[in-house]
């Protein structure tokens, strides 16, 4: 039986916390977890950390 997992997700979203970009093609603003985002709208890979 799990006793939880309170602490585990609260220190995994910290984890996790992602970066706000901006993409060079469509102009779209998301925020991305990894050393290489993708616009959500248009797919490139040309962005921007704001």
């Amino acid at each position: 039986m799990c006793s939880g997992a309170g602490p585990i997700d609260v220190e995994l979203a910290e984890r996790l916390k992602g970066r706000k970009y901006k993409c060079k093609k469509c102009g779209a603003t998301f925020e991305a977890v990894g050393k290489h985002p993708m616009c959500p709208t248009c797919e490139s890979e040309d962005v921007a950390e704001v």
